[in-house]
């Protein structure tokens, strides 16, 4: 069984087209310079002029949870699943598989994965091992 896929609406095509074509973007608005994933109107000055840049795919773990439940049948073979809230270098927040959950923790720097499902791609993101 496959792994359910949002559907994209008006405000999340942009980001899931990027994501499809392998490029994980954000959108920066022409007002502010507020950098957005969603977006019909930016959400610190109401602006909708908005311009697709390329994200670096770093960012921090904010928050994170370890799933041991398949709220979905077609998670039912991948328990346990970790999945947790990423905050982007470039600032937007969203919420993606992790990868690397020996040594998950707030703050944890981590890196973009565009994974296949189907004929789309999602966001996931693996933990940056420190040099040591």
């Amino acid at each position: 069984m496959t792994i359910p896929m949002p559907e994209p609406d008006l405000a999340s095509a942009h980001f899931f087209a990027a994501l499809d074509q392998g490029r994980l973007e954000v959108l920066r608005c022409g007002t502010c310079d507020t950098a957005h994933l969603s977006v019909l109107a930016c959400d610190v000055c109401g602006g909708s002029d908005f311009t697709g840049e390329p994200a670096s795919g770093g960012g921090v773990i904010y928050s994170f949870t370890k799933l041991h439940t398949a709220h979905h049948p077609a998670f039912a073979d991948r328990l346990p699943v970790c999945g947790g809230i990423v905050e982007l270098d470039e600032g937007p927040r969203l919420f993606a598989p992790l990868f690397g959950e020996e040594s998950l923790a707030i703050g944890a720097r981590v890196l973009v994965e565009l994974l296949p499902v189907e004929d789309r791609k999602i966001a996931a993101f693996r933990l940056v091992r420190s040099a040591e």
